[in-house]
């Protein structure tokens, strides 16, 4: 079994946040915008003005026409908390008596139903951040990156709740593209482009999925609302979306519900793919289209065929819940991580006879030891302990890992074979300084542009760094 013991730091290789042209120089990358987002990011709450602020409410109006006007512009929590303020109390005592009784009322009915369903607990920022594959999303300055599969655009989402996009430095504006942002889009956990379509990019947020065309010929700027926005069946946050290998459907997943979301974005329509258990947090489509990788808040977790009625096998960790997994370019192997053991685990989809391979067939397996160790001999800097993210390079030559407490990333390599998969240590990675840690990492897709692995990395300082693998 593989483990982080024997990682050799990565050579030094140029790209636009780096100086001067270093070791295994790769010219190409010059082409790559020069991002960093904590010059453009500022104060979000500054900047966002309230509809309810945006008037004078009027002084003499009665205690049931301001109830009903905050209930309106705030809905019905913001029109409770009105009727029991203690403006309300000196007016309408009667009105405020009523509104404490149906607060009480509501809490016994939350109370009562998290006791039962502990699941369905309020889905605040932190809970959100608990599963999100984005290290410390709360904070982060990058919250998401985004390629397109076909073409040279990469999307980044800011804790902003602002979605830039940029191409290569010899395009017009030098790179820097369309700015997407909305009222109807905050709190941003993922987002991808739309395979086959050049212009239409999904942002999934606490409102829904957002969907936007962003069409070439139109003036540069910012973009305020999106083409469209499709809704949860239950207003619920989105925490996970993948689109499947033509772009005709497009599966989503909430921490707040147990059902995969199975969209078709043409018609607008939905299926839900329902189960019993905990809500699901972490969706991955397989390469070929076979598989929906699916994640649970809890132990549990699944794996869809998709060409089968949708049917499914159910695994269990056990501890903890599936924070990340990654498919091979060829979807025949898997790999994942949880948050109770520091282990990579392999799930192989190989049929080793001609007969169909069942669920019996498919066996867990651990692969690297993920334990932290040091980097150093003064125990100064180490690598390794829970897993965050996972992603594989596009030719199935490395796993790239980052950690929820250490700051290096740690790169295997890895051997595939038509019936096996070997993985052995390779490099690890620093930022520019001890307390700079990665928040998001994400692989260039190949295409006629690009035919190298090209990692794109998303510091906690708001830098992006690209960085070529053989």
């Amino acid at each position: 079994m593989a483990s982080l013991t024997n990682l050799k730091e990565i050579p030094s290789v140029s790209s636009p946040t780096s100086v001067g042209h270093g070791y295994n120089y790769l010219p190409e990358l010059d082409l790559y915008p020069k991002i960093n987002l904590k010059n453009e990011l500022i104060n979000p709450s500054a900047n966002r003005i309230s509809i309810s602020h945006s008037f004078i409410p009027v002084e003499t109006e009665s205690v049931p026409k301001r109830i009903s006007r905050t209930f309106f512009d705030g809905g019905f929590w913001e029109s409770l908390a009105e009727a029991r303020s203690e403006k309300t109390r000196k007016q309408a005592p009667v009105i405020s008596k009523a509104a404490d009784f149906i607060a009480q009322m509501l809490d016994l009915y939350s109370s009562f139903k998290l006791k039962v369903f502990p699941h369905t607990q309020q889905l605040s920022a932190e809970r959100i951040a608990q599963y999100a594959e984005t290290r410390d999303w709360i904070n982060s300055s990058v919250r998401c990156i985004a390629w397109h599969v076909h073409v040279f655009k990469l999307a980044v989402a800011g804790m902003d709740d602002v979605v830039r996009i940029y191409g290569k430095t010899t395009d017009n504006h030098g790179g820097i593209g369309h700015v997407l942002k909305s009222a109807t889009q905050s709190q941003i956990t993922c987002m991808a482009w739309r395979p086959l379509c050049a212009f239409e990019l999904v942002v999934g947020c606490s409102q829904g999925l957002c969907f936007w065309i962003i069409d070439n010929n139109l003036h540069l700027g910012r973009i305020i609302n999106p083409s469209y926005i499709l809704k949860h069946p239950r207003n619920l946050p989105i925490s996970s979306l993948k689109w499947n290998k033509d772009g005709t459907l497009l599966a989503s997943s909430s921490i707040g519900d147990r059902a995969i979301l199975i969209w078709h974005p043409d018609s607008k329509t939905v299926k839900p793919l329902k189960r019993l258990g905990p809500p699901g947090s972490l969706l991955s489509w397989s390469p070929n289209n076979e598989w929906i990788f699916a994640a649970t808040v809890d132990r549990v977790f699944r794996v869809w065929k998709c060409h089968n009625k949708w049917t499914s096998d159910r695994w269990v960790c056990d501890g903890g819940n599936v924070q990340a997994c990654c498919w091979s370019p060829c979807g025949r192997f898997l790999l994942f991580v949880n948050t109770a053991d520091p282990i990579l685990y392999r799930l192989q989809f190989v049929q080793l006879i001609l007969m169909k391979s069942k669920a019996d067939d498919k066996e867990v397996l651990p692969v690297a030891d993920l334990n932290a160790c040091s980097l150093d001999s003064c125990n100064h800097k180490f690598i390794g302990g829970t897993a965050q993210q996972l992603v594989w390079d596009p030719h199935g030559k490395y796993v790239v890992i980052t950690f929820k407490s250490t700051n290096s990333i740690a790169i295997f390599r890895t051997y595939i074979q038509k019936y096996d998969l070997q993985i052995s240590g390779g490099y690890y990675l620093n930022g520019q300084s001890p307390s700079e840690y990665p928040s998001f990492i994400s692989f260039q897709p190949l295409n006629k542009d690009n035919e190298r692995s090209v990692l794109t990395i998303g510091w906690s300082t708001g830098r992006i760094q690209f960085y070529g693998l053989d």
